[in-house]
């Protein structure tokens, strides 16, 4: 990576910032967000910028960047449809075509395992190789991962010129974590003991991942050469190092915190048929471990850490 010029999205959230704290330098790295970070002393420079502005996205990324990291994701009203067309499809294409004026070389994109589609096998696991989405319960949450991911998709495979190298990365654990996350979200819920709603005994197959794991892999995404055998426009990692249930992870906060968890049935109705076989997003992670050489850091100590620090 020596010697990179590199432009980073979403620089100032959960992935973004230790992704710059680690291995950011002031001379070849750039972040790009519409938060001034001041309060987290990033080591490169930053610039603001409002994606779904083309304007401001095209002055944004400098001329000579090698790699652009697109970690920035639309965090809008639910009901924000234009907002959202416009940070996340709009901005994208604004994004790629700044890109490409700039001289970039190879766009890696921070996706989610949450764009395949359910399974019926809820045991199973997901490889790299499985079919992307092409239904999803219409609601708020999920759509709008899928979306966000399908949106930059076509704006990246749009441009032919340009390594695309995709991370389709499971729930991320580590020091950080937003307020209003699903981890520190559940342990709020844990400590004011609100009963908690499982689907089917079990709840939903989760694919979980240290953030140090995912540094890791962004790290290689930048700086490494294409994997051998890697079909146009470049590789599709599922970054994930262990599948849990979700019963299983709100047990582990709560034992962590000395909480007992309430669990209950939804008190909805399940027109998915989810009670029955649980939606699974957990990925099988074989190929970005075996390209990497790596084994995934265990899971369970960084989740009993954020349930002590929440």
């Amino acid at each position: 990576m020596q010697g990179l010029r590199v432009a980073v999205t979403g620089a100032t959230g959960f992935i973004g910032r230790a992704l710059c704290e680690r291995l950011g330098d002031r001379r070849t790295w750039v972040a790009l967000g519409r938060t001034n970070p001041s309060k987290y002393s990033l080591p490169v420079e930053f610039r603001s910028v409002d994606l779904s502005d083309e304007a401001s996205t095209r002055a944004a990324i400098p001329d000579g960047t090698d790699v652009l990291v697109h970690l920035a994701s639309y965090r809008g009203a639910e009901n924000d449809v234009t907002g959202h067309f416009r940070a996340t499809t709009a901005g994208t294409l604004y994004l790629c075509d700044a890109a490409r004026r700039a001289g970039v070389r190879r766009i890696v994109l921070a996706s989610t395992t949450s764009v395949y589609e359910p399974l019926q096998d809820a045991q199973a696991l997901i490889p790299e190789t499985a079919r992307r989405v092409r239904r999803r319960p219409l609601t708020y949450g999920m759509t709008k991962k899928w979306a966000e991911d399908a949106a930059r998709l076509q704006a990246l495979l749009a441009e032919p010129d340009i390594e695309l190298w995709t991370l389709r990365i499971g729930l991320v654990v580590g020091a950080g974590l937003r307020d209003g996350s699903y981890l520190k979200s559940t342990m709020q819920r844990l400590r004011a003991g609100e009963e908690y709603p499982l689907v089917g005994e079990r709840g939903h197959h989760l694919g979980l991942v240290a953030l140090d794991d995912v540094v890791d892999a962004l790290a290689v995404a930048v700086g490494g050469h294409m994997p051998e055998g890697t079909e146009a426009p470049g590789p599709i990692w599922n970054v994930v190092g262990e599948d849990w249930w979700e019963a299983d992870v709100v047990r582990t906060l709560g034992e962590a915190a000395g909480v007992e968890p309430k669990f209950v049935k939804p008190p909805v109705s399940d027109p998915w048929g989810w009670t029955e076989a649980p939606l699974s997003v957990a990925a099988d992670g074989a190929l970005w471990q075996r390209e990497l050489s790596v084994n995934p850091r265990p899971v369970e100590p960084l989740l009993r850490a954020v349930a002590r620090e929440s």
